[in-house]
């Protein structure tokens, strides 16, 4: 188990972040590791972020409690217990607990809070539902009434029926899990409403896998016995729907690895709903960007920046004989990646993502970002980096920042930039006042320069029940554009004109003479214009 050192005050922001980190962008490796051969050669201050599969703490459910090293005036959590429960007495002094649960698939009815279904895409490309087929080895941990927490088991294994992945087999692994804290639990002694946790983070990842003897090298999702699941692509053209049933503390904005994303929120009960997200995974590039330390005299923004961004620790980090990678903390990623974009580059292309889950930080621009009782909406990207609150509305504008290399590793190829957007139908229309009417959008991308570039777009979508609307940019450049979307309603853009007053009177038609090659045309009308290829003679 791992020990945290930590401020009290900065706890929860921490650990949500840590529980961030951990679902979309893993920790990064050791330095000088042999799978990073771009790793500095010499002492260097810079940062890396990689959706690579790292095995770290949320793989397997599990409950801990921390405790102050000397009490509250210490400011420090440092002893640490593991619980056999969340009401396990070991644990009933430990200041806060947190705890780790996998969620298992509902026809074991373990909990109300589960694995519904997962369906995927056959040779036709129609989804057909998996079959589950077993739980992989993990403790396990009893829903608690009292505490308000689900069941926590293990990664669950599900065989489709006719889809294969990329090593030929048909084995799927889903692991939805939910990192869960209480802050206040020695209060829980005397106070029976401090026992109730609350949803730091929810993730949901949709694996292709292959069960087999375990190697050296591998790095498994988990291990049974000498077997090891090796982690795989999906198959080009595999579609991908996962349906959880989750409570109702799950609200505002979803981030996600996904494209071409499609969602239902259908209420069960007053507190539970069934979820069901469809898409197809993506892939993402990794990126990094360092600098020499003998070299930071050269760049007097990032050498400011640094001392900022480390506070007390910076001044030891310059002289330090260690080269120094900031990693992929979601709420600094942004920043990191401005403060270094003149060196960025792309590393390893990390493919076939299938996730979404819960982000950080409440959207900025309106009140209609306040409502607490439902999912307002779903934001998927290949972006290497990106803001991870939900897009900020500026009166006019949702705007979204997004970077990455302009190249990929090859140092030739263009990164092309994948954004699609979900928005709650009545969330959209709250934002700008609109009526029921039915929407439209233009979507724009603003290079770091104040340019705009030439994209891919799809129309706006929205469902057939007027619940999602759906918008998407494709085939954007990098290295630091902002996504921009204007809804405005349908009436206003593309609106049939009004026909014509009658007139008794014909309007005047002339003829004209069109010549492409060898060939004439005459056209004829009260307008007339050559058609396409052709010049007016």
């Amino acid at each position: 188990m791992y020990t945290y050192v930590m401020k009290s005050r900065a706890l929860h922001l921490l650990i949500a972040a840590l529980m961030f980190l951990a679902t979309f962008t893993p920790a990064t490796h050791a330095a000088n590791s042999l799978d990073r051969p771009w790793w500095p050669k010499v002492p260097s201050l810079g940062f890396s972020s990689t959706e690579a599969f790292t095995p770290g703490v949320r793989e397997k459910s599990w409950v801990s409690g921390y405790s102050y090293a000397e009490g509250t005036s210490s400011g420090l959590y440092t002893r640490v217990v593991s619980c056999l429960s969340v009401e396990d007495p070991a644990c009933a002094n430990a200041d806060s607990i947190a705890a780790n649960f996998i969620l298992p698939p509902c026809s074991l009815n373990e909990g109300e809070l589960c694995i519904d279904s997962l369906e995927l895409s056959n040779a036709a490309g129609k989804l057909e539902p998996a079959i589950f087929d077993y739980v992989a080895p993990s403790p396990k941990f009893l829903a608690s009434k009292t505490r308000g927490t689900p069941f926590g088991g293990g990664i669950s294994l599900w065989r489709s029926k006719s889809t294969l992945n990329a090593l030929g087999v048909d084995q799927y692994a889903v692991h939805v899990h939910l990192d869960l804290q209480n802050m206040r639990n020695k209060a829980c002694l005397t106070d029976a409403q401090s026992c109730s946790f609350e949803l730091g983070n929810f993730s949901a990842n949709v694996f292709p896998v292959k069960v087999r003897p375990i190697t050296s090298e591998e790095k498994c999702l988990w291990t049974e016995g000498n077997n090891c699941a090796v982690i795989t692509d999906f198959l080009p053209g595999t579609k991908v729907a996962l349906t959880v049933r989750m409570n109702n503390s799950l609200t505002g904005f979803l981030f996600g690895r996904m494209q071409d994303v499609s969602m239902e929120v259908t209420p069960i009960s007053k507190t539970l709903n069934a979820l069901r997200v469809e898409a197809s995974p993506i892939d993402v590039p990794s990126i990094h960007a360092f600098v020499a330390k003998s070299e930071l005299s050269k760049y007097p923004e990032i050498d400011k920046y640094w001392d900022n961004r480390r506070a007390n620790l910076a001044a030891s980090d310059k002289i330090s004989s260690e080269t120094i990678d900031l990693g992929p903390w979601p709420q600094y990623a942004m920043n990191d990646f401005l403060a270094f974009s003149s060196l960025v580059e792309s590393g390893e292309l990390v493919s076939s993502i299938w996730r979404f889950g819960s982000g950080l930080g409440l959207g900025t621009g309106s009140d209609c970002y306040k409502d607490k009782t439902k999912i307002l909406g779903l934001v998927t990207t290949n972006a290497s980096t990106y803001d991870p609150g939900p897009p900020s509305f500026d009166g006019t504008s949702l705007n979204y920042r997004v970077g990455g290399a302009h190249h990929l590793a090859d140092g030739k190829t263009l990164t092309r930039g994948s954004y699609d957007l979900a928005l709650r139908s009545e969330f959209a229309r709250c934002l700008y006042g609109f009526s029921n009417a039915p929407l439209g959008a233009s979507i724009s991308v603003l290079s770091s320069d104040g340019t705009t570039q030439e994209i891919s777009t799809e129309s706006l979508r929205e469902d057939a029940n007027r619940q999602w609307l759906y918008l998407s940019a494709k085939n954007f450049t990098f290295s630091s554009p902002t996504i921009r979307i204007k809804l405005v309603q349908k009436a206003e853009i593309g609106a049939v004109a009004k026909p014509a007053a009658k007139s008794t009177k014909s309007a005047p038609r002339t003829t004209i003479t069109c010549v492409k090659g060898k060939t004439v045309k005459k056209v004829t009308g009260a307008n007339p214009k050559c058609p396409s290829g052709y010049k007016k003679k």
